[in-house]
């Protein structure tokens, strides 16, 4: 695909779903490629409130199950040392300065046209309202009106052929962009930057996707190696129930995407489902004896269940090359499954649930 414009435009949904850490790797290739104006970054008011609100909201939270935490654990409380380890004194204002802090220098770095809602006329906002245009929708969201509001500031921004790419996974943007000929939907950042790389840099980037597709099974192999040493466990509602083991019944298809690409190294990013064979044993509380009097139920047996689940799961490669004379050689690469250093939860239960309606 081909890059059909420079203007990008990214929705606060993309940041949520970035845990609005603005140093990522994607969105630092973005800035990346705004400071060399490969890209243009155009946001509004809308988007930037958006953020700084939920910045708060995730503070406050945060802050709230700390101190719920800080509440039920008197056996830290009483030690003083551990107490300041486990709950370290956090002042809402400052973490909400360095939240804010870290949103301006993102907004800066990246060169930023920020658009406020003087050129939006109300009235077209409210007729799209009544005749329920997208962003409005049968649903009846909240940010209706936001993502209105926001989504016309822009379009009264573009001159006369211009486009611009919408980054959100939000149904009613992408719906709002098929009906309007200045907008590209496009659901990720990483499909973005997959694009743009491999317009401005079509000479590496075909090097590394001839690279990927020689070495697809060997990062199969390389992804299937640290699966199956991945710790695993069960949370289910079936009590003290454990998993015996795991074993991959077959990994999906995956698109990798160039995600950063420079002189010596190039990132790949990729998302891909997986079923997982899981074997678990617990209690037999089916033909257990429950003690009214006591409230205890007692079991005097176990039970094994195996059951398939998709997990999926985001891969990033980085790949190192060498440069001489222009021409790459020896690419070589390092795996890594996000967050598999947590294990893989599975959920089986002793009794499977049914769906009624299938």
């Amino acid at each position: 695909m081909a890059l059909l414009t420079k203007n990008v435009f990214i929705d606060t949904q993309f940041f949520m779903a970035a845990e609005l850490d603005f140093s990522s790797g994607s969105i630092s290739s973005f800035v990346e490629l705004c400071q060399k104006g490969e890209l243009a970054h155009i946001t509004n008011t809308v988007v930037i409130q958006e953020i700084e609100k939920k910045i708060v909201e995730t503070i406050k939270e945060g802050l709230r199950g700390i101190e719920n935490f800080q509440k039920r654990a008197g056996f830290i409380r009483s030690d003083k040392k551990l107490s300041k380890q486990a709950f370290p004194v956090l002042s809402e204002e400052n973490l909400k300065k360095k939240g804010f802090a870290d949103l301006k220098k993102f907004l800066k770095a990246s060169r930023a046209k920020k658009l406020d809602m003087k050129k939006v006329d109300p009235n077209e906002i409210l007729d799209m309202f009544f005749k329920q245009k997208r962003p409005f929708g049968a649903a009846k969201k909240q940010n209706e009106f936001r993502d209105a509001f926001s989504l016309i500031s822009l379009r009264q921004e573009l001159k006369d052929g211009e486009k611009i790419y919408v980054v959100s996974n939000d149904p009613d943007h992408k719906a709002f962009c098929a009906s309007n000929d200045k907008f590209i939907s496009i659901e990720s950042l990483n499909t973005l930057l997959d694009i743009c790389y491999k317009h401005i840099e079509a000479k590496r980037a075909a090097f590394i996707e001839n690279f990927l597709q020689e070495n697809k099974r060997n990062i199969i192999q390389e992804l299937e190696s640290q699966l199956k040493s991945a710790d695993g466990y069960n949370v289910s509602t079936w009590e003290d129930a454990e998993l015996d083991e795991f074993s991959i019944v077959e990994i999906g298809a995956f698109e990798p995407e160039i995600t950063h690409l420079d002189d010596e190294s190039c990132r790949v990013n990729f998302d891909v489902t997986v079923k997982l064979l899981a074997t678990v044993t617990g209690p037999d509380a089916v033909n257990g004896y429950y003690d009214k009097e006591d409230g205890v139920l007692y079991t005097f047996d176990k039970v094994e269940r195996e059951e398939v689940e998709e997990h999926d799961f985001s891969v990033e490669l980085e790949i190192g090359f060498e440069s001489d004379g222009g021409e790459l050689l020896n690419p070589q690469f390092i795996l890594h499954v996000e967050g598999l250093h947590k294990g893989i939860e599975f959920g089986i239960e002793e009794t499977p649930w049914d769906d009624p309606r299938m």
